[in-house]
């Protein structure tokens, strides 16, 4: 019924996947702040997010609305510091200008 390629690829995603969750409390439970700890919590959102923000941008094409919709988004995370107002309004201001341009 199931090829055992199959089940032995979910078990490497389910080890992979609980390895990922649970060494990060074991090799960390005894240390205190830690500054290299507290420096990878600070920055790796961040990081992350620039990661994400440049794979879709590099399937799109660049034009001019998808240019000044992140400009808007930018500005408006800058002005008003609320990722999820930016991540709105930029993307009901590209919607609308890509359908009317």
């Amino acid at each position: 019924m199931f090829d055992s390629f199959y089940l032995e690829a979910v078990f490497c995603g389910f080890l992979a996947t609980y390895l990922g969750r649970v060494l990060p409390f074991l090799l960390f439970k005894r240390k205190q702040n830690s500054s290299t700890l507290s420096f990878i919590q600070k920055n790796m959102p961040l990081v992350i997010m620039v990661i994400l923000v440049f794979y879709c941008l590099f399937s799109f094409k660049l034009d001019f609305v998808l240019f000044f919709s992140c400009i808007l988004v930018l500005g408006l995370e800058i002005c008003f510091k609320n990722a999820l107002l930016s991540m709105i309004l930029g993307t009901i201001f590209y919607m609308i200008a890509s359908r009317l341009v």
